[in-house]
């Protein structure tokens, strides 16, 4: 992924964004307030929106785990209402 994995770095205040694939495998992006998101043609695209939308800050995006499934709806996903 080049440049764009470099930009992703740890932080110790909470993301902002989280990236990973939805239970469709489709590639999406949600802000911690389940405002802001997308679904993207792939990983890069959704990381790209992500770092652009938070101005590059360090530790604003995070990845998901492959085992984790992220869900547009913050009301109905308990994982992306509080665990970042």
């Amino acid at each position: 992924m080049g440049t764009l994995a470099r930009d992703i770095h740890p932080a110790l205040h909470a993301h902002r964004f989280m990236v990973g694939r939805d239970p469709q495998g489709r590639w999406v992006v949600s802000d911690e307030l389940g405002l802001v998101g997308g679904i993207f043609a792939d990983k890069e695209a959704a990381v790209r929106f992500a770092l652009s939308e938070s101005d590059h800050m360090p530790g604003a995006v995070f990845c998901a785990p492959c085992e984790v499934t992220l869900n547009l709806d913050t009301a109905s996903d308990p994982q992306l209402a509080g665990r970042h």
